[in-house]
């Protein structure tokens, strides 16, 4: 009697375990899908706009055409630990138009104004052009078109502006339209870990 109670018991803990270690593995498993969350972003290496070493070429409009959303969810974003702080910044001004009293181009670059410039410290009237700014992009007004990240890059730039996909404004359709229609396949899915760092060093092609 007391060798089928142990053996009753026995195949209880064993199934008492079975459904435990099922409930934490289905837990692992969707903590794990949790964590490795799927989501669409930007690969400076491969956007020709933002691909340092990529000269000579049209800036690519095709995320802000091609996204299902009103607005694109790509936006311009800058790397400040990257930024020149230049006085006459290329993504924020137009250099080839004429130049105003001050020294300064007469055009800005962005076509919707999205860039705005804050001088770093006190501006010398006498020397405008000899001061630093910080370049701040309104994500609001920014539909993602990249002739600012096509003129940051070098030689012009230092490459601190790039294309990035905000999850926040992104329905992370299952196919993007924007991968479809990118030429250089530079839209991709990647885990939300591994997104969070994408995109923040753009190699020179090799």
């Amino acid at each position: 009697m007391s060798d089928k109670v142990n053996r009753r018991d026995l195949v209880g803990q064993l199934a008492r375990g079975a459904v435990i270690l099922g409930f934490g593995g289905a837990a692992g498993y969707l903590a794990q899908k949790a964590n490795g969350q799927i989501v669409w972003q930007v690969d400076g290496a491969k956007c020709i706009n933002s691909r340092l070493g990529e000269v000579g070429v049209e800036a690519c409009s095709l995320c802000t055409t091609e996204c299902v959303v009103l607005q694109s969810a790509v936006r311009a974003v800058n790397d400040f630990s990257k930024c020149g702080r230049c006085s006459i910044c290329p993504a924020y001004f137009n250099i080839k138009s004429a130049v105003d009293s001050n020294g300064l181009p007469s055009e800005k670059r962005c076509p919707r104004d999205a860039i705005t410039r804050k001088p770093i410290g006190v501006v010398d009237p006498q020397d405008p052009a000899n001061n630093y700014y910080e370049y701040v992009i309104d994500e609001e007004k920014c539909d993602g078109c990249g002739k600012c990240v096509m003129d940051c890059k070098e030689p012009m730039g230092l490459g601190s502006i790039r294309l990035k996909v905000r999850h926040n404004l992104c329905v992370a359709c299952n196919r993007c339209a924007i991968s479809t229609a990118c030429p250089k396949g530079a839209v991709e899915r990647l885990t939300v870990s591994k997104a969070l760092n994408f995109g923040r060093t753009n190699e020179a092609p090799r």
